[in-house]
């Protein structure tokens, strides 16, 4: 249980922090020596719903008016629907076509490695180059850009490729006020986990749920994910805001140069 506990604030702080949850898993999970890849997916996808509520959670003032009828009719916040529509749009197309080529690298700590390196770059340049004109709010960006953002969120099913870090230093770069850009990021995330999600699920139980699984611990870490995923998600706010994302940018070199020559020492 101890194993999924610690995946699960693993996963709430690597998912929403801009460092890769599923490069951080797959390199722990091989580092520990986790082979069955059949029930290290069934982990990766419980632990993804767990960081989905919490990110529903942090945002339900956004997303609780869409239940009503009256919140469609505030034009602001219909467009921002829009917006999150179109840029799914390409997260989906990327997603379904590509999926078994992308967990085919979960696989490869080697090219997860890289993956994080490239990763710190994005970060690093973003914040580098940002533009300083803040182009508007969230709810006055155009509909290109945001399919932009879906192309970025869309490529980060590469293990290593931080999705809210691919998102937010692409809208960033595209104009975006910091605060807006993460919260285009994780209402986008919303429809994009969600739906992979769903998918993962029902590959699982098609394929027959492994053995070497312990619903508890389970359970546990999905909790763990959720409750340190809410905490991170704070945290990046504050960060974004103090507009400090190179240190996470530093924190990325820094594992995957240290994991890729640990991998190559170790002759895997």
């Amino acid at each position: 249980m101890v194993s999924y506990i610690f995946q699960g604030i693993l996963q709430g702080l690597t998912e929403f922090l801009p460092v890769s949850s599923s490069g951080h898993l797959t390199l722990f999970q091989y580092f520990s020596g986790m082979k069955d890849l059949e029930a290290n997916m069934l982990t990766d996808v419980a632990l993804h719903a767990g960081t989905l509520l919490a990110v529903i959670f942090f945002f339900r003032a956004d997303l609780l008016p869409y239940l009503t009828p009256a919140g469609w009719k505030d034009p602001a916040r219909r467009r921002v629907a829009f917006l999150i529509i179109a840029g799914s749009v390409p997260t989906a197309l990327i997603g379904l076509t590509f999926k078994n080529s992308f967990e085919a690298l979960f696989a490869m700590p080697k090219a997860v490695c890289i993956a994080l390196f490239i990763t710190g770059l994005l970060l690093l340049v973003s914040e580098k180059l940002k533009k300083n004109a803040n182009c508007c709010e969230l709810s006055n960006l155009s509909y290109a850009k945001s399919i932009i953002v879906g192309i970025a969120q869309g490529l980060a099913i590469t293990p290593g490729i931080s999705r809210s870090g691919s998102t937010i230093a692409t809208g960033l770069l595209l104009g975006l006020k910091g605060e807006d850009a993460a919260r285009l990021s994780f209402l986008l995330m919303i429809p994009a986990v969600g739906g992979a999600t769903l998918l993962e699920t029902k590959d699982l139980f098609e394929a027959g749920l492994p053995a070497a699984i312990d619903p508890a611990g389970l359970i546990a870490g999905t909790l763990a994910a959720t409750l340190t995923g809410f905490l991170a998600l704070k945290f990046l706010v504050y960060i974004i805001r103090e507009q400090k994302l190179s240190y996470f940018a530093y924190y990325l070199f820094l594992v995957s140069i240290a994991s890729l020559t640990y991998i190559q020492l170790a002759g895997n």
